[in-house]
């Protein structure tokens, strides 16, 4: 048995699931172009980004509150809902995370300097690819677990989606790179840009590791 088969509308539920999931890693995906635009200097860009992040995280906030009425219901049945109320969770520190980092742009003109650049771009791929990693894992699971909570697949559909749920990828260290070359440059760089850089460095953190979060209750479901 797992975590779907306590569930009174697996299929509708799952979709629900990925519906939430999407508008979530879209907000990461803009991470990316946001970086772009501030390696670029290109404040304007930085603006309009910041306005569709906010949009698709209130939508994906709404697709929270959704999810909750029905998992609020799990746990008049049974302890069910827990997993799922992991998961959402982690999913919402996600998408908090990634706009904290689109509105730190907006708030503070702060360049990344040459020296911390490589770094930079080698810590965004990270957030970016943490992202990508959990939807994928997603979208594979969410869509044979539908299949089979359907009826349309048997035994052997469960067990690939069990046999992914244990293909766990090893994280990356990239975010203490970027702050190992960040403080190596104190005595170059006024108080205010560190501290900003710092905060720029502890959202994207934040992004991958509750992206990282969510890959696990994503396995934890198909147990």
């Amino acid at each position: 048995m797992n975590a779907f088969d306590m569930i009174s509308e697996p299929v509708l539920f799952i979709e629900q699931l990925r519906e939430h999931s999407s508008r979530v890693y879209q907000c990461v995906e803009l991470i990316q172009s946001l970086a772009d635009a501030l390696l670029a200097e290109d404040h304007e860009q930085i603006r309009t980004l910041h306005e569709q992040m906010s949009e698709i995280r209130d939508a994906a906030e709404q697709s929270k509150l959704s999810l909750y009425r029905q998992i609020t219901e799990m746990h008049f049945h049974s302890a069910g809902g827990d997993i799922f109320n992991q998961y959402v969770a982690c999913q919402d520190k996600v998408a908090d995370s990634s706009k904290a980092f689109a509105e730190l742009l907006v708030l503070r003109k702060t360049a990344v300097p040459l020296e911390l650049r490589d770094d930079f771009r080698a810590l965004i791929a990270e957030v970016v690819n943490a992202g990508r990693r959990t939807m994928s894992l997603a979208e594979e699971l969410f869509s044979r677990a539908q299949a089979v909570c359907a009826g349309a697949q048997g035994q052997s559909s469960i067990e690939a989606i069990q046999g992914n749920a244990d293909d766990k990828v090893p994280s990356s260290r990239r975010e203490t790179d970027f702050a190992r070359r960040l403080y190596s440059l104190e005595k170059e760089l006024d108080p205010v840009t560190i501290t900003f850089l710092d905060k720029y460095h502890a959202a994207l953190r934040e992004v991958a590791q509750n992206a990282d979060c969510a890959a696990d209750h994503l396995r934890l479901m198909m147990r």
